[in-house]
Formats: C-alpha cells, structure tokens, sequence
C-alpha cells in the first residue's frame, strides 16, 4: 500500500464534521485535507514536516499555515486572501496520521519516491 485516508473528527467553525486526510507516497512530502463538509473539493495540502515539528516543538509554520499542537489538541490555523480558518483535531489522530505516513516514506527518503522522469511536474528540468 503506497496510499491511505483517514476520516478524522474536527471542530470547524461551523461545528463538528468528520473530515479526510490523504496521503499518498507519489506526493511525500505532503499531507491532504479534504473539507467536503464545507465546500464540495475543498482541499488543503500540508506538509507533513510541518505537523510533525509541531507535534515535537508546540508549533510550527507561518504565512498561510500554522500548526498549534497544546495537550491533546492540535489546531491547524489556514489563510489566504479569500479568508481565514482554523481546524481543532484531536492530537492522538494526528500523530497516527503523521506516523502512517512516515512508515510509507521514511523521513529524509521522500526524493527518492519522486517520478524525476515527469518533467512536466518539473518545468526545466532536462533529464
């Protein structure tokens, strides 16, 4: 299995939702939220250094992404011009999803789940 979803429970503002969290070892470095509930394909990727810094320091990011992680809570904080949010997860189910997705890639192997042969995905870059 190279790939896997989570439903996770959430508190959005808009109240409780149940939301996905995808990762797939083709994009290593990233985890993908889906906010169905919200909007029909809403998705937000994250990276999942990011998640787990903030699992070990307490925090981590800046700019359009922060990740807040404080007892057995962790808030993702999202914005951009079209507005702001935050998510409040359980950290347990965030620690699981980061875990899973280290034993698909190892940290410090994500490059060599890369498609280099794509240069499409790489505009420039002659192999």
């Amino acid at each position: 299995m190279s790939a896997f979803t989570l439903q996770l429970p959430a508190l959005l503002q808009t109240g409780h939702a149940t939301i996905s969290a995808s990762y797939d070892a083709g994009e290593p470095y990233a985890i993908t939220f889906g906010f169905d509930v919200v909007q029909p394909g809403l998705e937000w990727a994250i990276s999942r250094e990011l998640l787990a810094d903030a699992l070990v320091y307490g925090t981590a990011g800046v700019g359009e992404v922060k990740v807040t992680a404080r007892g057995d809570l962790v808030v993702l904080g999202l914005s951009n011009p079209n507005g702001t949010g935050a998510i409040v997860l359980r950290r347990d189910d965030v620690d699981t999803l980061v875990a899973r997705a280290h034993q698909l890639v190892a940290p410090g192997t994500e490059w060599q789940h890369l498609d280099w042969s794509d240069t499409t995905e790489f505009p420039g870059v002659a192999l």
